[in-house]
């Protein structure tokens, strides 16, 4: 059965606009890559250096300044005494280590608040 429509044609598919598509979409690609991977690298440096400053400021029983670097970086002192570390150490067995006793004594609440914690997890699903 050999049934024409008035008007209608057969489509005619080519690969060009594809292959332009594919090439526009591989280079939108590559440019939010290499945005997004120097935006990390950026971020990198930014948590490496607050790290550092605050650091420093327990090293140098500096209880103000670690304070201020703490607050300016929304950083609360249970998350800085949990994870921040500092060559190896928590942060304040690295200011006890260092002999910084204004900040050990200004940070010991939060260790002994985070030396209780139980966590309960229920493993069977109801």
């Amino acid at each position: 059965m050999d049934a024409k429509i008035q008007g209608w044609q057969k489509p005619y598919i080519t690969t060009e606009g594809y292959q332009m598509n594919t090439k526009l979409i591989f280079a939108i690609a590559t440019l939010t890559l290499s945005t997004t991977a120097s935006a990390q690298n950026s971020m990198d440096l930014q948590i490496k250096n607050i790290l550092i400053e605050t650091c420093t400021h327990a090293q140098n029983n500096d209880r103000l300044s670690l304070n201020k670097t703490l607050n300016a970086n929304r950083l609360s002192k249970q998350n800085a005494v949990d994870k921040v570390v500092c060559d190896g150490k928590t942060l304040v067995n690295f200011a006890r280590s260092a002999n910084a006793k204004k900040v050990v004594t200004m940070l010991e609440p939060y260790e002994q608040r985070s030396k209780g914690k139980v966590s309960i997890s229920d493993i069977v699903a109801p």
